[in-house]
């Protein structure tokens, strides 16, 4: 078969994994001799230099020479320093397992071991894979997407059995049977693509990462251009009544000369766009409705949470794997990629270091290390009693070790607290082993209820000794990194372009101005009357200036014309009365126009507030989603095209939501 096997590399989330690069070119070894031909071209397979990037330093131990790398800190080989202690280790009893270099290597023995057809070997790889604890078999999956980028409906469907939770898989999946012309399974296999998502932890990471980076932006843009909006309107009255204070004489570009000046007051002193906004803020509070002042609130706090909370959790997000060193050192083994500075950094954190042990246990295990790995699952029971992983793990060695009571009671304790089907499957044969078939039959169902796939997958090999390893908790790991992870430093570099001084230092900062703006505002905007303009004619309406008026939505001659029409003369009044319907029509026609061309205009226009806060947030989701909807941060090469549809899907719902706003406000204007 002739095939190119184009060599790809996953970028990393926290800029600290471009080593994930062996993958790749593990990926173009497997393919290459898979399909018959000689390996990639030269460099083909080597990491980028530069777009490499130095891991993040482990932290010092005692004793450890500073001047040397991790690497260097431990001697060769590696495990000299996992093999510290023979003394609790002699006499396991584990049958002795030929050593491997690493899980990799394991996997590619199993692959092209497992027969001459790519289905037998896919199956071959995909037990060991069950057998060793794992989440995907990622090379061979790679590999088989890369040929002719995973178009041919076999090669896909083997790499979306090979990594299940590889939504990338799954999404050349529904490629393949598109290209087949099978609609119904390729609309199924991209649902099982977004279904992917979170249970693949890099693939979760980005698409949390790049909502929350959407959602920073959106409502920090949606709730600034309505507080721009909602403040507009008042803008020419406020002028007026400002220019009364000092002279009732005051031209009108007089007064608006000095509005412009008392608000860009915050922007003089460094608070750029937030400090504009607050201005316009205590305005809008100043002369709006209830309603008004409602919505405004609304629109300050979101603001202020999108800007400070929203943003410091979506650097933190950004941040996981850089955040702890131990972490991203055990999801490297996790993943069957860890280098020998990742396995340094673990042998020095594992004496005081749960998850670093664990790791180094299960690397022992797939390396062929099992009474290294029976030492240190031994050491984490004890530790750790209702660990599931662990018991399940130990329960595993104890079969191989022939201490069949032992495992079945490490089975139990783990089924306990935790319901899986490779757990089950376990149990059930240890149960087999000691001949207990009631047992055998019945933990064998419960673990076919949970997941018969993988059952029929375990009990087709026909193996009586055949067991699978638990994987490392992904979830659990995930809350470890996000709890060491700290996104101020982002959320600063977010805020600084409309916050760059002191509202943008502090979240309670900028709440606590807000807050005091709406207080100041709601006082002083009860204490004097407040200019109006008449709503059938426009006029202007100012009781200092033009005496006694009606109130300040009608003017003077509105009012006699439309509440005591015998104090007009009647071709007067008619003319007058033509000429307000002609207004009135124009008025309309140019309301119409501004509600459909201006976010949020057509629910002020209908005097509905809510309807106008509610559409531009609508209408800053779907223009944040479209322009970021291959996301913030480049694809680790784990989602594909899932990750944008999710986006393009809320960017599509908002416009259309963001629509029927418009034409709802539009109906209600015309209603009244």
């Amino acid at each position: 078969m002739n095939a190119r096997v184009e060599v790809v590399r996953r970028p990393s989330l926290a800029r600290a994994r471009t080593r994930r690069a062996v993958a790749v070119a593990l990926a173009s070894l497997l393919a290459s001799a898979a399909f018959g031909e000689g390996l990639a071209p030269d460099g083909a397979g080597a990491s980028d230099p530069s777009r490499s990037e130095p891991l993040a330093a482990p932290p010092e131990v005692e004793g450890r020479d500073p001047g040397r790398s991790p690497a260097a800190a431990v001697p060769a080989p590696i495990a000299q320093v996992v093999h510290s202690d023979p003394e609790e280790i002699v006499g396991s009893g584990l049958p002795e397992a030929p050593p491997v270099d690493g899980y990799r290597d394991d996997l590619e023995r199993s692959w092209f071991g497992g027969g001459a057809s790519m289905t037998s070997r896919a199956t071959a790889a995909r037990v060991r894979k069950l057998e060793l604890g794992a989440q995907a078999v990622l090379g061979p999956a790679h590999a088989l997407l890369a040929e002719q980028g995973g178009g041919e409906l076999g090669q896909a469907m083997l790499a979306a059995k090979l990594a299940p939770d590889l939504p990338l898989a799954h999404v050349a999946l529904a490629r393949a049977h598109w290209a087949e012309g099978d609609r119904g399974e390729a609309a199924r296999a991209f649902a099982d693509a977004l279904l992917a998502i979170p249970r693949n932890l890099e693939a979760a990471l980005w698409l949390a990462s790049s909502a929350l980076w959407i959602a920073v932006i959106a409502f920090a843009l949606g709730a600034l251009g309505f507080v721009a909006l909602a403040s507009a309107s008042a803008l020419p009255r406020a002028a007026h009544d400002l220019g009364d204070l000092f002279s009732k004489h005051v031209p009108a570009f007089g007064r608006a000369a000095l509005l412009g000046a008392l608000l860009l007051v915050p922007v003089a002193l460094g608070e750029g766009v937030l400090g504009l906004a607050l201005a316009l803020f205590a305005v809008g509070v100043a002369y709006g409705t209830s309603s008004h002042r409602i919505s405004l609130a609304v629109a300050a706090t979101l603001l202020v949470l999108a800007l400070f909370p929203v943003a410091e959790m979506a650097g933190r997000v950004v941040s996981m794997f850089a955040a702890d060193p131990v972490a991203d050192a055990a999801y490297s083994v996790a993943q069957g990629i860890e280098t020998d500075d990742d396995v340094a950094l673990l042998a020095d954190a594992a004496a005081g270091d749960p998850l670093a042990a664990h790791a180094l246990a299960v690397r022992a295990r797939r390396t062929g290390h099992l009474d290294e790995a029976y030492r240190r699952y031994r050491a984490l029971v004890e530790q750790k009693p209702r660990d599931p992983v662990a018991l399940t793990n130990l329960a595993n060695l104890q079969f191989q070790r022939g201490a069949i009571d032992e495992a079945i009671a490490l089975y139990t304790r783990a089924t306990a607290v935790h319901d899986s089907a490779v757990l089950w499957f376990d149990l059930s044969q240890a149960y087999a082993r000691s001949f207990r078939m009631e047992e055998f039959e019945t933990a064998l169902r419960r673990a076919q209820e949970l997941d018969a796939d993988v059952v029929a997958e375990l009990s087709g090999q026909k193996d009586p000794s055949l067991i699978a390893d638990l994987p490392l908790d992904e979830v659990a790991l995930a809350a470890r990194m996000f709890e060491h992870a700290r996104g101020d430093a982002f959320a600063a570099w977010l805020r600084r372009p409309l916050a760059p001084a002191w509202l943008g230092a502090d979240g309670r900062h900028a709440a606590l101005a807000f807050a005091g703006a709406f207080l100041l505002a709601l006082i002083v905007g009860t204490r004097f009357d407040h200019a109006g303009a008449c709503r059938r004619c426009g006029v202007r309406i100012c009781a200092r200036c033009d005496g006694t008026v009606w109130n300040n939505q009608t003017c003077e001659n509105c009012h006699r014309l439309f509440n005591h029409p015998e104090t007009t003369e009647g071709g007067l009044r008619a003319a007058r009365l033509a000429a307000l319907r002609r207004r009135e029509a124009r008025v309309e026609r140019l309301a119409q126009a501004v509600a459909l061309v201006l976010p949020g205009a057509g629910g002020l226009l209908a005097r509905r507030p809510d309807l106008a806060f509610v559409a531009v947030m609508l209408f800053a989701w779907a223009a944040t989603a479209w322009a970021w909807r291959e996301g913030a941060l480049p694809d680790p090469l784990v989602v594909g095209a899932a990750g944008p549809a999710v986006f393009l899907a809320t960017a599509v719902a908002s416009g259309l939501a963001y629509v029927v706003l418009v034409f709802a406000a539009l109906a209600i204007r015309r209603s009244q």
